[in-house]
């Protein structure tokens, strides 16, 4: 496993416990895991995270510098 991921640093535990088996050496995914998760090793190709509705929002992107007023006196009115 640590040849592999010297070779490929980006590639998953999926991944190199399919080295592992190829080189004859029997394993299964949880166990490469493991491996993984105590040394630190992470796939660069990982799910993108969701916020979910109770995420917090971020920081504004842009400071409001030109003072944009986007309030209306009335309906259909600007």
């Amino acid at each position: 496993m640590f040849g592999a991921h010297r070779d490929d640093p980006e590639f998953g535990y999926r991944f190199l416990a399919d080295e592992a088996r190829a080189a004859g050496q029997p394993m299964v995914e949880r166990t490469a895991w493991k491996i993984c998760s105590q040394m630190g090793w992470w796939s660069a190709f990982s799910r993108k995270r969701r916020r979910g509705k109770g995420g917090r929002p971020g920081p504004p992107v842009h400071d409001d510098l030109v003072k944009r007023d986007f309030t209306a006196d009335g309906p259909n009115r600007l």
